[in-house]
Order: C-alpha cells, then sequence, then structure tokens
C-alpha cells in the first residue's frame, strides 16, 4: 500500500482518522461515522493491518458472536504528511540569528559527526567499493534513489532525490553536510559536481580512490 503525502484525503486516510477520533472501533461504527458500507470500511481496514497501521482486538460478550474493536498503531502517525524539513529550517534559522552564522556552522559540525556515528558500524572493515554499497543501501532504506558508477579514478556516486530537500533550498550548508558525512563514513575524498538546487536532474558526487599512503 502505497502512501503519499496527501494520504488524510484518501478513504483509507479518513477510516483510519475515524478510528483515532473514537479510540477503537467497529466496522459498524466506522461505517455509520463515514457514510459508506461496512464492506468499504473492512477493505481499507484489511490494508491498514498489513501496513502496521491497525490492529484488531477479538472481543466476547456473553453468547453472542466474537467482534473485533480495531485501534491505531503508533505507526498510523507515520502515514499522514510531516514537514520535519519546516521545523528543522526554522530550527537552523533561530540558531543562526540568535547566536551567529558561526555557531550555525558548529551546530552543523556536530551533527555531522553524529550522523557519520550513527552508520559507521556499517561500514566497519569494508574497503571503498563496498562502503559506498553500503551507503547506497543507507540512502535507498531513507527513499533516495542511487546509482554508483566506477571510474578511472574512483567512482561517481548519483542520488535522485534528497532526504533533506526542503532544508537544503533554503540552507545550502545542509548539502556540505552531507558531503562531509560521506568523507567521514567512506574514508575517501568527496566531491559535490553536480546539485539539483543548481536545476540538475539529480546530486552527483565524485569519490576518489584513496592513493597509497595518502589520502583521496
Amino acid at each position: 500500500m502505497t502512501y503519499s503525502w496527501d494520504f488524510a484525503s484518501t478513504a483509507a486516510g479518513r477510516v483510519l482518522k475515524a478510528i483515532q477520533l473514537r479510540g477503537q472501533a467497529r466496522i459498524n461504527e466506522l461505517a455509520e461515522d463515514l457514510g459508506v458500507t461496512t464492506s468499504a470500511v473492512r477493505q481499507h481496514l484489511t490494508q491498514l493491518q498489513a501496513s502496521g497501521a491497525v490492529r484488531a482486538e477479538k472481543v466476547r460478550e456473553g453468547v453472542g458472536r466474537p467482534y473485533y474493536l480495531y485501534s491505531a498503531t503508533p505507526e498510523a502517525h507515520n502515514l499522514f504528511y510531516k514537514d520535519y524539513g519546516e521545523l528543522a529550517r526554522l530550527l537552523l534559522d533561530e540558531v543562526a540569528a540568535t547566536q551567529g552564522p558561526q555557531a550555525l556552522q558548529a551546530v552543523l559540525r556536530r551533527i555531522t559527526d553524529r550522523l557519520a556515528e550513527k552508520y559507521r558500524e556499517e561500514m566497519e572493515g569494508l574497503d571503498l567499493a563496498d562502503r559506498i554499497s553500503a551507503w547506497a543501501a543507507l540512502l535507498d532504506r531513507r527513499g533516495v534513489t542511487v546509482q554508483v558508477e566506477k571510474t578511472e579514478d574512483g567512482y561517481v556516486v548519483s542520488e535522485y532525490g534528497c532526504p533533506y530537500q526542503n532544508l537544503a533550498a533554503e540552507n545550502r550548508a545542509v548539502c556540505e553536510m552531507e558531503r562531509q558525512v560521506m568523507i567521514q563514513l567512506l574514508g575517501s575524498g568527496v566531491t559535490l559536481t553536480q546539485c539539483v538546487l543548481d536545476g540538475h536532474h539529480g546530486c552527483r558526487f565524485r569519490v576518489l580512490v584513496p592513493s597509497p599512503g595518502g589520502e583521496g
């Protein structure tokens, strides 16, 4: 089941919101709230359960047939649109405005170190080619399409999509932060040669193979 930024306005989104309003709900209650058939509600509940957004609890009362109560899981909140980029942009703007550009740069450097540390374990003991493959896999998990090409002196890593798109559009220091994370994780020289902010199809990074006894 694919979700997009407008999930809240879809039929499945409306079913989920109806569950959230009630806390727990039976199928017939949801159908009544939404003005649709129980069959339509059941179809969307099946999809929502498969995605992990909704759980069902079987209830037995007296001698009657058991029924199910549906409730939202913590995962449900991730299906609705959230602009974390806007919040991050405001936070960075506030740091720059109240403490100055140098303080902002210091914050970004610390974030760079923390991001690199977060992923470093996945790169331990790998050669450059495997580290690049691991980095591409990390980006894929973050929703970024990646293409890796071998060149005579290293690699070209092309990223189509950016996990920090809204933020980077306001402050290009975020692009430099990503480059510095790559340098720490890949242990090699990395140059940003193309950027979507300049109208290119994707962001392209040139990764050099370190020369013997020195840095790339």
